[in-house]
């Protein structure tokens, strides 16, 4: 008998880690339950980041406005310049001397570059003519007597002192 295994005083029931796992198994109202707080977590998420959201564009909805402000001026500026520049170098490409370059640019009107070219023609033909004089010119002011109506007491003081 020795062949034989000795014989326990436990039953040889099978252990809980043996045992066949069962799943298991939750009510309806439970499941529903929880389906429900998940929905409630999700849509406070969602209404948290869209409130997040507000609060950023509406802070950075002020600066946005001033930048677009301060853009819109440095461009405008710098259009300004770039018609400024157009203007003397056609001025200066038409011979106008550099020392008159500002005064005919001042005068030179035009947006694009034909216009500006026409305008500088314009203003050169009108630089050489002399103004036309309304009124007429005496050519006897001037010349003939050279005494003065009273006469000159310096030269007659003089005259009676040398004695001539």
């Amino acid at each position: 008998m020795s062949d034989e295994a000795p014989i326990t005083t436990e039953t040889e029931a099978p252990s809980q880690e043996d045992a066949p796992k069962t799943p298991e198994t939750f009510s309806l109202e439970y499941v529903q339950e929880l389906r429900n707080q998940a929905a409630k977590y999700r849509t406070e998420k969602k209404d948290a980041a869209e409130r997040a959201k507000a609060e950023v564009v509406k802070e950075y909805e002020g600066r946005l406005v001033e930048k677009e402000q301060s853009f819109s001026g440095l461009r405008e500026e710098l259009d300004n310049t770039n018609l400024e520049l157009q203007k003397l170098r056609a001025v200066l490409a038409e011979g106008i001397a550099s020392e008159d370059a500002l005064d005919v640019a001042s005068l030179v009107q035009g947006t694009d570059e034909t216009s500006i070219s026409d305008s500088v023609k314009r203003v050169k033909s009108l630089i050489g003519k002399a103004p036309e004089r309304d009124r007429p010119i005496d050519p006897s002011q001037g010349s003939g007597n050279h005494v003065p109506l009273n006469g000159d007491p310096i030269l007659e003081k003089v005259k009676r002192m040398v004695g001539a």
